[in-house]
């Protein structure tokens, strides 16, 4: 058994990349020791949110500069709660794949080994559905908002990532796949191999290595990857080259789960390249886009919004 500290490391982004490859390893060694992960996670998460309860009539309305990650995991405690569940789907009168749910937390991120060896990572904000078997043709998960695939090649059973706003096909290759149905974001990028894109079972478009697709204006675009520091976030950083305000501001509001109002006459249009740990948080990013802009901001945590001005 894993020590327990470690996985609480994991589990609030402070790990070193040698614990993560520790855990890792465990994982590996013995695929029941996901289940004690899941097992974990909702005792570290229910924890977090009693801790919180204990708090809530003492906590002011408004608050400028404050931690955010506790109280926004605890947030997601309770759906984490609901979310480890399983449910029958009956395909061809063959007999049921057991789906389970996972959702990431805020500021945080979630490797998973699926049962066919298929390696994965899952950004913050992220919902998953995945069996705990591949039985059948297919290989057949749901996401909704950021994961990295490294799939486990058959080519006689493909490999579907099914979004809001399209599928992705493959058979075995690496990936990476941004499809925030609240964002109404859809971007594949290609690292390896070759994958398959389809909307309601129309394919419309295929990918080579090092290309990505862009969903905008309802159409997608395919374009060669320029650079690979937006994937970064895998490794636990937020990364952005030449990005306008405007955008990094969206990317945070993905990964925090925090809305940030901007009340500004006009954003500046300048471009912005940074790198900053996920761990650090919203503030911490914040703090360091004031050294190259000014601007104050503060926090309202009773509406989970950031006011910037």
């Amino acid at each position: 058994m894993i020590d327990k500290t470690v996985l609480y490391k994991f589990f609030e982004g402070s790990a070193s990349r040698e614990e993560e490859m520790l855990i890792q390893a465990w994982l590996d060694d013995d695929t029941r020791n996901i289940e004690i992960l899941h097992h974990e996670r909702f005792l570290y998460d229910s924890i977090l949110l009693n801790r919180v309860e204990e708090k809530t009539l003492l906590r002011p309305q408004k608050r400028q500069l404050l931690p955010w990650a506790i109280t926004a995991a605890a947030m997601l405690a309770l759906l984490i709660v609901c979310g480890f569940y399983a449910n029958n789907v009956l395909h061809h009168n063959q007999l049921s794949a057991q789906y389970n749910t996972i959702i990431v937390p805020p500021g945080q991120r979630i490797n998973l080994v699926l049962a066919d060896s298929t390696n994965l990572w899952l950004n913050a904000n992220t919902t998953f559905r995945y069996p705990s078997g591949f039985s059948g043709k297919e290989r057949v998960v749901y996401l909704d908002g950021e994961g990295y695939f490294d799939v486990s090649k058959d080519t006689k059973k493909p490999f579907i990532v099914k979004t809001s706003a399209g599928d992705i096909k493959v058979t075995g290759t690496a990936f990476n796949v941004e499809a925030y149905s609240k964002f109404g974001s859809f971007e594949t990028a290609l690292f390896e191999g070759s994958v398959d894109i389809y909307r309601e079972n129309q394919k419309l478009t295929s990918l080579r290595a090092k290309e990505k697709s862009t969903l905008y204006d309802n159409k997608l675009y395919v374009s060669p990857i320029i650079n690979t520091d937006k994937y970064l976030w895998k490794d636990g950083f937020i990364a952005f080259e030449k990005k306008k305000l405007e955008d990094i501001l969206i990317s945070l509001e993905k990964y925090f789960d925090i809305k940030i109002q901007v009340n500004m006459c006009k954003l500046p249009q300048h471009s912005y390249t940074g790198k900053f740990r996920q761990s650090d948080g919203v503030d911490y990013a914040l703090r360091v886009l004031q050294k190259s802009i000014h601007f104050n901001y503060y926090r309202d945590d009773e509406k989970n919004i950031i006011y910037i001005q």
